[in-house]
């Protein structure tokens, strides 16, 4: 297994930054990293596609994902590769948590996890890349949960 992870302290509730995370209608505002999901909601088992802006010249379009958990009572959601339409020989699953660290501010957890065979050459390829972009949208959260 290999993991990407980035992490940021937000100064701002945890339900007001996880409401900015679930409502993937308004990526497209912030979200330089993920411009575009055809998801609308968030719904375990659901299967949808969405664009990864890895760098400022490359774009992964139409990456086949899955919801695989959603607990808005803890502020977390997971997505991963699609079952059913991903890449054979690589599993992810991204995990994005919200926690409470009291007096309106958020720690905010994003990272991704890859299994399989063909992880460590995902790793190689784009876990700098990944590590970047995480931060990017980290930043980016942290932005327009506190405004």
């Amino acid at each position: 297994m290999k993991v990407v992870r980035s992490e940021i302290d937000i100064d701002a509730p945890a339900q007001k930054v996880w409401d900015v995370i679930i409502d993937l209608e308004r990526y497209p505002e912030w979200n330089k990293f993920t411009p575009r999901m055809s998801a609308r909601k968030i719904a375990v088992g659901e299967e949808f596609d969405l664009d990864c802006q890895m760098t400022e010249k490359q774009l992964l379009k139409n990456e086949h994902e899955v919801f695989l958990a959603y607990e808005p009572e803890c502020y977390k959601v997971c997505w991963g590769t699609s079952r059913t339409r991903g890449r054979p020989g690589i599993k992810s699953f991204r995990w994005q948590i919200c926690a409470p660290m009291g007096e309106g501010r958020t720690h905010f957890v994003n990272f991704e996890e890859f299994h399989g065979v063909l992880a460590p050459l995902v790793n190689l390829l784009y876990g700098k890349k990944l590590k970047r972009a995480f931060e990017g949208y980290c930043l980016a959260l942290k932005k327009r949960a506190e405004s």
